[in-house]
């Protein structure tokens, strides 16, 4: 089934810009299919190779993207595997993606040199940008509760923001703990084991109240049935795929300057 988002954004005219077509783009949706997020991610080729300074070059590029469009647009930055191994700490993250955390701004490999090239396209809001982490125990009291769903691959979405540190701002700030993400395993609404261990989640993440984002969701049956729950954040190719920059590009231009009153199933011009 082609995603509607898909046809609209690959029928408009638009040109690339080289230097992003690295990177993949794909809409987070409500559970009535307005815009709130996008995901964004590099070539999956790369995935399962530390590239050294991969993540502050995947940042870089999404900060100058967003950036062309004058609007403060939400993403979730997905590093692959170059993260996997590091101590979830702000510190560590930032030394391993490359960040700095500037005031309320995110600087992507941020040493003279570098910024100097790129200028304010290597800058983007903090709270604008969202990383994913496993629940290890010391960033959320109820890591515990949230890993015993293994069956749905149960993460922590995080933020870095600014936190005074002896001497002033640090320069990497603090991890904040912002919502749930879990992967949907294929057709799992069609076994009735599976929705209850999903609806138990659904109700621990509304206890801690933290807002769930179901990814993986490739199927209509398994889109239909979760709507049900008005609050979930929806990522999958059901509703759209991962697209390139160009394409993208062309989607927010349909949206004028509101973009997320762009609507799955909504007819436009």
């Amino acid at each position: 089934m082609e995603s509607l988002v898909h046809h609209n954004a690959a029928t408009a005219e638009s040109p690339a810009r080289p230097a992003m077509e690295g990177l993949s783009f794909q809409p987070i949706f409500s559970a009535d299919g307005l815009v709130l997020e996008y995901a964004v991610a590099g070539p999956r080729h790369t995935w399962r190779r530390h590239i050294p300074g991969r993540p502050a070059h995947l940042a870089r590029e999404a900060f100058a993207f967003f950036r062309s469009f004058h609007e403060h647009i939400p993403f979730t930055l997905d590093c692959g595997g170059d993260l996997s191994s590091i101590g979830w700490s702000a510190a560590e993250l930032c030394a391993s993606s490359g960040l700095v955390l500037d005031g309320t701004e995110l600087l992507a490999n941020p040493n003279p040199a570098q910024e100097e090239r790129f200028g304010v396209d290597a800058a983007y809001p903090a709270r604008l940008v969202t990383f994913h982490a496993p629940p290890v125990s010391h960033l959320h009291a109820r890591s515990h509760l949230f890993s015993r769903y293994a069956e749905f691959k149960v993460g922590l979405r995080i933020r870095l923001t600014p936190t005074v540190a002896r001497g002033g701002p640090s320069a990497h700030g603090a991890l904040q703990v912002t919502g749930l993400h879990i992967k949907a395993p294929p057709d799992f609404s069609e076994f009735s084991s599976l929705r209850s261990r999903f609806i138990e989640l659904v109700q621990q993440a509304e206890v801690a109240k933290l807002p769930l984002l179901v990814s993986d969701v490739n199927h209509a049956h398994d889109l239909h049935w979760m709507r049900v729950f008005p609050d979930l954040r929806i990522l999958g190719s059901v509703l759209s795929p991962p697209m390139g920059a160009s394409s993208l590009k062309a989607l927010l231009a349909l949206g004028g300057d509101n973009w997320r009153t762009f609507r799955v199933g909504a007819r436009y011009p």
